[in-house]
C-alpha cells in the first residue's frame, strides 16, 4: 500500500468579509436536484455536518480510497492561523476487514495501521456506504468525480442507470416526474408498488418547470388528485412520498412528513415552495400531499448545505424545494393529459396518506448504455 501520492489535509475554506447577500446571490448554485449529485448525509455530532462522496469511491492498490467532507456549525482554527469552515478528509479502507486509516497526511500507510471505526459515527457510515458502491462499481471512478480524483492510468467508465420518482397522473397510463431525472437517458423503466416493472417513454419535457411525462402500455389502478384550489398554505403540513437511496434504504417508498415553510422558491421563484421534509438522492420527481392526500406539487431539489454553509457560515436544516401545482397543471393540460381535480378537504391519518401516496408514486429509472429494460409484466 505504499506510493500512494500525498494530498493536503483541509479542503479549506478561508473566512472572509464575505456577507450574506452574497450568499444568497449563489443561492442557486447551492441547490441540487434531489438525485444529481453523490453526497449522502452521515451521522454527525453539533459541532458539524458530515457528508461521504461516493463518487469518489475507487479501488486502488488492494484497498478503497473515499472522501468524507464535514461542514462545521462554527469556525475551525488551522496551524496556519487561518480560520476554515470544512474539511475533506480522504480515507483509505479495507471492506473485507471493515477497517479505514485517514492517508491524506501519510506519504505510505501499512494495512497493520488501519483501525475499526466506533460504530454510530460519521465514519462507520461512511465505510458501510462506500463499501456498498465498491460492490456496485467494482471500483472503477465514476464519470462525475472531481479532476485528479482517480489515480493515474485509471480510465471511467459511464454509469449504467440512475433513480427518481414518479407519480401515476392518471389511469391510463401517464406519470409526471422531473425533466432532470429523464436526461441522457437511453431507456426508461417505471416500477410500481405492485413492483410491475414497465417499459417507458418520455412524451413531453419543460425543462424550464423541471417537469417530464412518461407514458407507459399498462393501465394503474388509481391515479393522484389534483387540490382544485391548490395553492400552498403557509405552514400547512404536507407528506412526501418517494425512493430515495435505493441501494441503501430498499426498493420500497419512503414516506416524510413536514410543512410549506415558504410559498415561494430560491430567489422569489413562483413556480416552486419550500418545505421542511426531509428529501435525499432519488426523491426528485414524488409528489406532495396535503392532509387529504390531495396533490399540491412535486418534490424537485434540495439545498445543498455544505454550499451554503460555505457561503454563508450556516447550516441550514431540512430546506427544500417542490414545484407548485400551478406550473404542472399548466403542463399536464398542455399535452391533453386529464388528471382529477378533488375539493376534498377530509382530515387523514399519517398512515392513511402515507398509504395512498404510496399506490400513486412509482420508481422511475434512467437507463444508460445498454442496460436491459424487463419486459412489462403481465396485467393483474
Amino acid at each position: 500500500m505504499s506510493g500512494l501520492q500525498n494530498v493536503p489535509r483541509h479542503d479549506v475554506s478561508i473566512i472572509d468579509a464575505m456577507r450574506l447577500r452574497t450568499a444568497f446571490c449563489g443561492l442557486v448554485a447551492a441547490t441540487t436536484p434531489a438525485w444529481g449529485v453523490d453526497w449522502r448525509p452521515l451521522p454527525s455530532p453539533a459541532q458539524y455536518q458530515a457528508t461521504v462522496d461516493l463518487d469518489s469511491v475507487i479501488a486502488q492498490k488492494g484497498v478503497m480510497r473515499f472522501i468524507v467532507r464535514r461542514a462545521y456549525a462554527s469556525a475551525q482554527s488551522h496551524a496556519s492561523g487561518k480560520e476554515y469552515l470544512s474539511t475533506r478528509l480522504l480515507y483509505l479502507a479495507d471492506c473485507n476487514a471493515r477497517k479505514l486509516i485517514q492517508a491524506d497526511v501519510r506519504p505510505e500507510v501499512k494495512r497493520s495501521e488501519l483501525t475499526t471505526p466506533e460504530a454510530g459515527l460519521d465514519l462507520a457510515e461512511a465505510l458501510k456506504l462506500a463499501c456498498v458502491k465498491l460492490a456496485e462499481t467494482g471500483g472503477a471512478p465514476s464519470p462525475t468525480a472531481t479532476p485528479g480524483g482517480s489515480p493515474p492510468g485509471a480510465s471511467a467508465t459511464p454509469a449504467r442507470s440512475s433513480s427518481g420518482s414518479g407519480i401515476i397522473v392518471n389511469r391510463a397510463g401517464s406519470i409526471l416526474t422531473n425533466e432532470h431525472v429523464v436526461r441522457a437517458c437511453d431507456a426508461y423503466e417505471v416500477i410500481d408498488n405492485e413492483n410491475r416493472k414497465l417499459k417507458a417513454k418520455v412524451q413531453a419535457t419543460d425543462a424550464k418547470n423541471d417537469l417530464a411525462l412518461l407514458t407507459v402500455d399498462e393501465r394503474f389502478a388509481t391515479a393522484a388528485k389534483l387540490r382544485k384550489h391548490s395553492e400552498p398554505r403557509l405552514g400547512e403540513s404536507v407528506t412526501v412520498v418517494g425512493y430515495p437511496l435505493v441501494g441503501v434504504l430498499g426498493d420500497k417508498p419512503s414516506v416524510g412528513f413536514g410543512n410549506v415553510t415558504s410559498t415561494i422558491g430560491i430567489r422569489g421563484n413562483p413556480a416552486q415552495m419550500q418545505i421542511s421534509v426531509p428529501i435525499q438522492r432519488g426523491a426528485s420527481g414524488g409528489p406532495v400531499l396535503d392532509q387529504s392526500a390531495n396533490m399540491i406539487g412535486v418534490v424537485v431539489a434540495k439545498l445543498d448545505a455544505l454550499k451554503f454553509a460555505e457561503r454563508a457560515g450556516d447550516l441550514p436544516q431540512n430546506v427544500n424545494f417542490a414545484i407548485r401545482a400551478e406550473p404542472l397543471r399548466a403542463f399536464l393540460e398542455a399535452n391533453k393529459v386529464d388528471v382529477a381535480d378533488s375539493n376534498d378537504t377530509t382530515s387523514l391519518s399519517s398512515t392513511e396518506i402515507a398509504s395512498r401516496g404510496a399506490t400513486v408514486t412509482v420508481r422511475v429509472r434512467c437507463l444508460k448504455e445498454g442496460v436491459p429494460v424487463i419486459p412489462a409484466a403481465p396485467p393483474k
